[in-house]
């Protein structure tokens, strides 16, 4: 294979993935409340408690 070349495979998924249609959607608001409540909310809690 030459170099810069993907193989076929590898080519075929990336071109799935390149369309708009394969692309998911945003977050909505209930996933970034859960996003901010378990990623930054509750690890701070959990530094406040355990310093008491």
């Amino acid at each position: 294979m030459a170099r810069g070349q993907l193989e076929p495979e590898l080519e075929r998924r990336v071109a799935l993935l390149e369309k708009p249609d394969n692309q998911g959607k945003d977050y909505d608001g209930a996933a970034w409340a859960a996003l901010i409540l378990f990623g930054i909310a509750l690890p701070l809690i959990a530094l406040f408690i355990g310093r008491m």
